[in-house]
């Protein structure tokens, strides 16, 4: 709840000084520092999320993940616990996309971020 009262909040004032440049022409360096401030935001967001969701919590994933197995399938606890290499293994296969996406998104917002930061430290705006 408050990712989004931040995030509006950043976005309103984005768009007033955006919208108030026309007035001045140096609130759109105001409505530009906080879209950095938007984008640091969730840069720091996202990489607290894939180090919580990947790092910390991997070993309640992985009994979930063999919880599924022996729902979904006619193999025993025992079975994965004698092999629990193997599975242990795919599961850590099946977490390279969801791992990907969470990258690409990092990757986005990072980027996003430079290309704001040149953009400011380039004083060709007005």
């Amino acid at each position: 709840m408050i990712n989004v009262i931040i995030t509006c909040t950043l976005v309103i004032l984005i768009a007033m000084f955006g919208l108030l440049k026309t007035i001045w022409g140096g609130f759109i360096y105001f409505a530009l520092s906080a879209l950095v401030v938007l984008f640091v935001y969730w840069l720091i967001i996202l990489i607290k999320s894939y180090i919580i969701t990947f790092h910390k919590n991997i070993d309640e994933r992985y009994k979930i993940y063999c919880a599924n197995i022996v729902n979904s399938s006619s193999i025993t606890l025992q079975e994965i616990e004698s092999k629990n290499q193997i599975y242990f293994n795919q599961f850590k296969k099946s977490l390279r996309k969801e791992k990907l996406l969470e990258i690409a998104k990092m990757l986005l917002v990072a980027s996003l971020l430079v290309i704001c930061v040149g953009l400011f430290f380039s004083g060709k705006l007005i």
